[in-house]
Protein backbone atom coordinates (compact mmCIF):
# COMPACT_ATOMS: atom_id res chain seq x y z
CA UNK A 1 0.00 0.00 0.00
CA UNK A 2 1.19 3.56 -1.14
CA UNK A 3 2.24 6.45 1.76
CA UNK A 4 0.86 8.27 -0.80
CA UNK A 5 -2.44 9.69 -1.87
CA UNK A 6 -3.68 12.71 -4.33
CA UNK A 7 -4.77 15.89 -3.03
CA UNK A 8 -6.62 18.17 -5.22
CA UNK A 9 -5.21 21.76 -5.67
CA UNK A 10 -7.03 24.92 -8.15
CA UNK A 11 -3.89 27.47 -9.25
CA UNK A 12 -4.70 31.00 -7.99
CA UNK A 13 -3.13 32.47 -11.15
CA UNK A 14 -4.44 30.09 -14.01
CA UNK A 15 -7.01 28.61 -12.45
CA UNK A 16 -5.60 25.22 -13.35
CA UNK A 17 -7.07 22.31 -11.69
CA UNK A 18 -4.44 19.44 -10.75
CA UNK A 19 -4.11 16.37 -7.94
CA UNK A 20 -0.61 16.39 -6.59
CA UNK A 21 1.00 14.29 -4.05
CA UNK A 22 1.20 14.07 -0.28
CA UNK A 23 2.40 11.79 2.16
CA UNK A 24 -0.50 9.93 4.33
CA UNK A 25 -0.14 11.51 8.31
CA UNK A 26 -0.63 7.70 9.43
CA UNK A 27 2.47 6.79 7.19
CA UNK A 28 5.28 9.76 8.40
CA UNK A 29 7.21 7.69 10.54
CA UNK A 30 10.59 9.89 11.77
CA UNK A 31 13.44 7.85 11.84
CA UNK A 32 15.79 11.03 13.16
CA UNK A 33 16.29 14.31 13.89
CA UNK A 34 18.93 16.86 13.99
CA UNK A 35 19.36 20.12 15.74
CA UNK A 36 18.80 22.50 12.77
CA UNK A 37 15.39 20.45 12.95
CA UNK A 38 16.48 18.26 9.77
CA UNK A 39 14.46 15.24 10.50
CA UNK A 40 15.03 11.90 8.13
CA UNK A 41 12.27 9.15 7.82
CA UNK A 42 11.31 5.96 7.26
CA UNK A 43 9.81 5.62 3.83
CA UNK A 44 8.52 8.95 2.35
CA UNK A 45 9.68 12.13 3.47
CA UNK A 46 6.32 14.23 3.60
CA UNK A 47 9.44 17.45 3.54
CA UNK A 48 9.76 16.78 -0.34
CA UNK A 49 6.07 17.58 -1.07
CA UNK A 50 6.33 20.80 0.98
CA UNK A 51 5.66 22.94 -1.80
CA UNK A 52 2.95 22.47 -4.19
CA UNK A 53 3.84 23.33 -8.45
CA UNK A 54 1.06 24.10 -10.94
CA UNK A 55 2.63 22.51 -14.33
CA UNK A 56 0.55 24.79 -16.35
CA UNK A 57 2.02 28.27 -15.22
CA UNK A 58 4.69 27.29 -12.67
CA UNK A 59 3.43 28.83 -10.09
CA UNK A 60 4.89 27.41 -6.85
CA UNK A 61 4.22 27.75 -2.72
CA UNK A 62 4.37 26.38 0.27
CA UNK A 63 0.64 24.08 0.37
CA UNK A 64 -0.78 26.60 3.32
CA UNK A 65 0.20 29.64 1.13
CA UNK A 66 -0.80 27.93 -2.12
CA UNK A 67 -4.02 27.73 -1.33
CA UNK A 68 -5.08 31.23 -0.16
CA UNK A 69 -6.08 33.89 -2.94
CA UNK A 70 -3.77 36.10 -5.02
CA UNK A 71 -3.94 39.81 -5.80
CA UNK A 72 -4.14 41.06 -9.13
CA UNK A 73 -0.83 42.64 -8.83
CA UNK A 74 0.88 39.42 -7.77
CA UNK A 75 -0.92 37.59 -10.55
CA UNK A 76 0.28 40.28 -13.63
CA UNK A 77 4.01 40.09 -11.56
CA UNK A 78 3.73 36.62 -11.80
CA UNK A 79 2.85 35.86 -15.59
CA UNK A 80 5.13 38.12 -16.41
CA UNK A 81 8.41 36.58 -14.42
CA UNK A 82 7.47 32.96 -14.08
CA UNK A 83 4.59 31.81 -16.06
CA UNK A 84 6.16 33.64 -19.37
CA UNK A 85 9.06 31.74 -19.30
CA UNK A 86 7.63 28.66 -17.85
CA UNK A 87 8.18 25.32 -19.83
CA UNK A 88 6.09 22.19 -18.56
CA UNK A 89 7.39 20.03 -15.52
CA UNK A 90 5.66 17.88 -13.80
CA UNK A 91 6.03 17.54 -10.10
CA UNK A 92 2.71 16.05 -9.08
CA UNK A 93 3.93 12.58 -8.55
CA UNK A 94 6.32 10.97 -6.09
CA UNK A 95 9.29 13.12 -5.33
CA UNK A 96 13.23 11.95 -5.01
CA UNK A 97 15.43 14.82 -3.19
CA UNK A 98 16.75 15.75 -6.47
CA UNK A 99 13.13 16.51 -7.65
CA UNK A 100 12.65 18.03 -3.94
CA UNK A 101 15.49 20.43 -4.89
CA UNK A 102 14.25 21.29 -8.08
CA UNK A 103 10.57 22.18 -6.80
CA UNK A 104 11.62 24.23 -4.08
CA UNK A 105 14.12 26.35 -6.36
CA UNK A 106 11.28 26.98 -8.73
CA UNK A 107 9.43 28.10 -5.01
CA UNK A 108 12.36 30.42 -4.23
CA UNK A 109 12.23 32.29 -7.62
CA UNK A 110 8.75 32.73 -7.04
CA UNK A 111 8.47 34.07 -3.46
CA UNK A 112 10.98 36.46 -4.77
CA UNK A 113 8.68 38.00 -7.44
CA UNK A 114 5.97 37.92 -4.40
CA UNK A 115 8.99 40.16 -2.14
CA UNK A 116 8.26 37.82 0.10
CA UNK A 117 9.28 37.64 4.15
CA UNK A 118 12.87 36.75 5.25
CA UNK A 119 11.56 34.38 7.38
CA UNK A 120 9.81 32.27 4.09
CA UNK A 121 13.15 32.57 2.23
CA UNK A 122 14.92 31.34 5.25
CA UNK A 123 12.25 28.28 5.41
CA UNK A 124 13.51 27.34 1.46
CA UNK A 125 17.30 27.80 1.95
CA UNK A 126 17.44 25.88 5.18
CA UNK A 127 15.25 22.75 3.29
CA UNK A 128 17.71 23.33 0.29
CA UNK A 129 20.32 22.81 3.05
CA UNK A 130 18.89 19.33 4.10
CA UNK A 131 18.59 18.49 0.58
CA UNK A 132 21.69 18.70 -0.67
CA UNK A 133 23.25 17.26 2.74
CA UNK A 134 21.16 14.15 2.14
CA UNK A 135 22.55 14.11 -0.92
CA UNK A 136 26.24 14.22 0.57
CA UNK A 137 27.32 17.51 -1.49
CA UNK A 138 28.80 19.69 1.30
CA UNK A 139 29.50 22.47 -0.92
CA UNK A 140 26.24 23.29 -1.38
CA UNK A 141 24.54 22.66 1.68
CA UNK A 142 27.02 24.99 2.83
CA UNK A 143 26.19 27.59 0.50
CA UNK A 144 22.73 27.31 1.76
CA UNK A 145 22.93 27.27 5.09
CA UNK A 146 24.77 30.39 5.49
CA UNK A 147 21.71 32.14 2.67
CA UNK A 148 19.49 30.68 5.62
CA UNK A 149 21.49 32.57 7.83
CA UNK A 150 22.01 35.85 6.27
CA UNK A 151 18.12 35.78 5.74
CA UNK A 152 16.96 35.00 9.54
CA UNK A 153 19.30 37.40 10.75
CA UNK A 154 17.33 39.88 8.68
CA UNK A 155 13.92 38.59 10.19
CA UNK A 156 14.98 39.36 13.30
CA UNK A 157 16.65 42.92 12.22
CA UNK A 158 13.63 44.21 10.08
CA UNK A 159 10.37 42.07 10.31
CA UNK A 160 7.83 41.96 13.31
CA UNK A 161 8.30 38.99 15.05
CA UNK A 162 7.46 40.60 18.58
CA UNK A 163 3.80 39.62 17.19
CA UNK A 164 5.27 36.06 16.51
CA UNK A 165 6.93 35.57 20.00
CA UNK A 166 7.13 31.36 19.31
CA UNK A 167 8.19 31.95 15.66
CA UNK A 168 11.09 34.62 16.81
CA UNK A 169 12.07 32.47 19.28
CA UNK A 170 13.00 29.71 16.92
CA UNK A 171 14.45 32.00 14.21
CA UNK A 172 16.77 33.20 17.51
CA UNK A 173 17.82 29.64 18.14
CA UNK A 174 18.14 28.90 14.27
CA UNK A 175 20.54 31.57 13.82
CA UNK A 176 22.80 30.37 16.60
CA UNK A 177 22.60 26.61 15.72
CA UNK A 178 23.53 27.83 11.81
CA UNK A 179 26.00 30.01 13.18
CA UNK A 180 27.84 27.02 14.68
CA UNK A 181 27.12 25.34 11.56
CA UNK A 182 29.72 27.23 9.29
CA UNK A 183 31.86 27.34 12.37
CA UNK A 184 31.02 31.09 13.92
CA UNK A 185 31.19 29.56 17.44
CA UNK A 186 31.71 32.48 19.50
CA UNK A 187 28.31 33.91 17.59
CA UNK A 188 26.76 30.37 17.84
CA UNK A 189 27.32 30.91 22.06
CA UNK A 190 25.74 34.41 22.04
CA UNK A 191 22.46 33.34 20.05
CA UNK A 192 22.09 30.41 22.39
CA UNK A 193 21.86 32.13 25.24
CA UNK A 194 19.59 34.74 23.67
CA UNK A 195 17.32 31.72 22.91
CA UNK A 196 17.90 30.34 26.66
CA UNK A 197 17.26 34.05 28.27
CA UNK A 198 14.07 34.55 25.89
CA UNK A 199 10.70 36.11 27.52
CA UNK A 200 8.75 33.11 25.68
CA UNK A 201 11.31 30.39 26.50
CA UNK A 202 8.75 28.07 28.72
CA UNK A 203 6.36 28.13 25.77
CA UNK A 204 9.28 25.97 24.16
CA UNK A 205 10.99 23.03 26.55
CA UNK A 206 12.40 20.98 23.62
CA UNK A 207 13.57 24.01 21.42
CA UNK A 208 15.35 25.57 24.80
CA UNK A 209 16.83 21.99 25.76
CA UNK A 210 18.42 21.97 22.16
CA UNK A 211 20.00 25.73 22.75
CA UNK A 212 21.27 24.34 26.30
CA UNK A 213 22.42 21.17 24.41
CA UNK A 214 24.40 22.99 21.37
CA UNK A 215 25.34 26.58 23.43
CA UNK A 216 27.64 23.68 25.55
CA UNK A 217 28.69 22.17 22.33
CA UNK A 218 29.44 25.36 20.40
CA UNK A 219 31.75 26.40 23.39
CA UNK A 220 33.87 23.61 23.65
CA UNK A 221 33.96 24.08 19.67
CA UNK A 222 35.40 27.43 20.45
CA UNK A 223 37.69 26.95 23.43
CA UNK A 224 39.42 24.27 20.96
CA UNK A 225 39.63 26.34 17.90
CA UNK A 226 40.97 28.84 20.16
CA UNK A 227 43.71 26.35 21.44
CA UNK A 228 44.41 25.03 17.80
CA UNK A 229 45.34 28.48 17.11
CA UNK A 230 47.68 29.05 20.37
CA UNK A 231 49.16 25.52 18.94
CA UNK A 232 49.61 26.66 15.48
CA UNK A 233 51.50 30.33 15.89
CA UNK A 234 54.07 28.42 18.72
CA UNK A 235 54.75 25.66 15.45
CA UNK A 236 55.00 28.93 13.19
CA UNK A 237 57.52 30.65 15.39
CA UNK A 238 59.86 27.04 16.61
CA UNK A 239 59.61 27.13 12.19
CA UNK A 240 60.82 30.44 11.97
Amino acid sequence: MSDLFDREYVCPICGHVFSSKQVKTSAIRTKAREKDFHATFYGENPTYYGVICCEACGFTQFENDFKKAVSEKWKVAIRERISSHWRTQNFLGQRDTAAAIKVHLIALLNYKVLETSYTTLGKLYLRLAWFYRELENESESKKYVKLALDAYVMSYETERLSDEPERELEIIYLIGELNRQLGNYKEAVRWYGNTIHHEYAFKNRLLITYARDQWALAAEQYAQEKNDKVLQEENERKDT
